[in-house]
């Protein structure tokens, strides 16, 4: 259903060194089916050629057959990731928001569908929906839902799962303007890897939030063998025990009852947390990580040490530099999924919704 009104949408891309994928991130966006967005896009001093890229586009739609407000600003150093997202939200006008990753893509209807959703239910503070991964080479990865539907659900209700997982990175998040603002009361930490999780959140204390289980967006993954530092030194799972107190203590201030009756599940599932990590690092032969982390995993999760996959992953390390290692390897891989494979029903009050 097409709204008579179309109130301003601002997408916020902040972009370093991603110029091999900006086109087909801006091409996603000028080619939405809804017409009133304003494009703020601002390069964190990239290295590469995204700067002249992002300058042929602005030319282009400011002056060719088709308008498209773009504004590109640039760095002179690099301010690092947060501070630039900031700096595009701070230039935004628009009524709804949404941060774009510059190595993202939107599918053309996303943004119309999120702001019929938020048009039509006032109280509703943001729009979260499915995404397909796409990896270097374009070819694109169907993953399951986190939800089996479409809903709209009370904020209590989906602020006890946010204690539990994520659920969207940023491209696939869609807010109110005035919602953002309202989180600020709120924001007591600065968080360095988990900040999109801390965010959603904060949107589910100010508001109801909204589901669609259709793959609006594009998420890239970047395949590969390498880990980076941050988890190579447990700095995301320490992190995330660090965001799990915020949300409860956030919970208790504003008289949240559901996420804190998940506290103490909340913090078992970063022993299982523990052993994917532990995995991850088994993969990239980096076994004095992988080691650490199932100590770790211990401290949140103390039965862990007679589950089957603890043991393993201990058999498994003590291999190293043997033959046999890589065998017992793919052996575990091939019976453990340690990832999520199937869609959730929503929270318990949820009104779907089509």
């Amino acid at each position: 259903m097409k709204l008579k009104k179309e109130p301003l949408v601002s997408i916020l891309i902040p972009n370093y060194n991603y110029a091999k994928y900006l086109r087909h991130c801006l091409d996603s966006v000028v080619n939405q089916t809804y017409n009133n967005i304003e494009i703020i896009i601002q390069d964190n001093a990239s290295t590469d050629n995204s700067y002249e890229i992002l300058l042929e586009y602005q030319t282009k739609y400011l002056n060719g057959e088709i308008t498209k407000y773009i504004n590109v600003g640039r760095n002179k150093r690099n301010v690092g990731s947060d501070t630039n997202s900031t700096i595009c939200a701070n230039k935004a006008e628009g009524k709804y928001l949404m941060f774009l990753s510059s190595d993202d893509a939107l599918k053309e209807t996303y943004v119309e569908r999120c702001v019929e959703i938020l048009e039509n239910n006032p109280f509703v503070s943001m729009v979260m929906v499915h995404r397909d991964e796409i990896d270097d080479d374009g070819n694109i990865h169907k993953v399951p839902a986190f939800y089996n539907r479409s809903f709209i659900v009370d904020g209590e209700a989906q602020a006890a799962v946010f204690m539990m997982a994520g659920i969207a990175v940023p491209t696939q998040v869609f807010f109110k303007r005035e919602s953002r603002f309202q989180t600020m009361m709120y924001r007591f930490y600065q968080m360095q890897v988990a900040g999109d999780w801390y965010n959603n959140f904060l949107m589910s204390c100010v508001g109801d939030v909204a589901y669609i289980k259709d793959a609006l967006c594009e998420y890239r993954v970047h395949y590969g063998n390498e880990t980076n530092e941050s988890e190579k030194k447990l700095l995301g799972i320490f992190e995330h025990f660090v965001i799990i107190n915020a949300f409860n203590s956030t919970a208790k201030s504003i008289g949240y009852k559901a996420p804190q009756r998940r506290y103490n599940e909340a913090v078992e599932k970063l022993g299982d947390m523990c052993l994917r990590y532990a995995l991850k690092m088994l993969q990239n032969s980096e076994f004095k990580s992988a080691k650490r982390y199932l100590y770790l995993s211990l401290v949140f999760k103390e039965r862990l040490k007679e589950d089957k996959r603890y043991k393993d992953l201990w058999e498994i390390i003590e291999l190293e530099g043997k033959d046999e290692f890589h065998k017992k390897l793919h052996l575990f891989e091939e019976n453990n999924v340690l990832i999520r494979t199937m869609s959730y029903d929503p929270p318990e009050g949820f009104v779907e919704i089509n």
